[in-house]
């Protein structure tokens, strides 16, 4: 199977159906996640330009303001600090054990595997976060800052010139990324 499909069967999960504060402590994990991978990727590819005018919008950036959030940070260290604020804690053991697995896999990559994952995400998450956006209603939930944060990391990543163009001419390899949304298919399946 193609990680495309992969990627397709990540987005068709019940988003409605799994745990909002477990969803948010999963996204925390693979935000942080991404901004190391990231940073391993600035070292792979030292003098890209456009590598570089991506990152400035990934890491330790103001890019993110909602509510009393206005800071320079990673935009994992947003979640962080609402995950904080709103006490949200895992509803099931299993949830630690699945981003556990899931960072180690990641951090047995190479380096330029781990990048490659990296770029990939730049075109392939929106379709996800756009799921998740639409199976709750966040600000119901008093997760309005959630509902913000996909919602500008789909507007990130898309159209002319967003990081998905920005890191579009990195090379991607099947193999690799089959691998790697497989790994985040069963992460998001501990989630059910």
């Amino acid at each position: 199977m193609g990680y495309k499909e992969i990627v397709r069967k990540i987005a068709e999960l019940d988003w409605g159906k799994a745990s909002p504060g477990d969803i948010v402590l999963l996204s925390r994990c693979t935000a942080k996640e991404f901004a190391t991978s990231l940073r391993f990727a600035s070292k792979v590819y030292q003098n890209d330009d456009r590598l570089s005018e991506m990152m400035a919008g990934e890491l330790k950036t103001e890019n993110m303001i909602f509510e009393d959030y206005a800071k320079t940070g990673d935009h994992w260290e947003f979640l962080e600090h609402f995950i904080n604020k709103h006490d949200i804690r895992p509803s099931k053991p299993e949830l630690e054990t699945a981003m556990d697995e899931y960072n180690g896999f990641v951090e047995s990559l190479a380096d330029a595997d781990r990048a490659m994952t990296v770029f990939s995400r730049e075109e392939e998450l929106t379709s996800i976060f756009e799921k998740i956006v639409s199976a709750r209603d966040w600000d119901n939930l008093g997760l309005g800052f959630y509902r913000y944060y996909l919602k500008q990391h789909i507007l990130f990543d898309s159209g002319d010139k967003g990081h998905a163009w920005l890191t579009k001419h990195f090379p991607l390899h099947e193999g690799t990324l089959e691998k790697f949304y497989e790994a985040r298919l069963k992460l998001y399946s501990a989630l059910f």
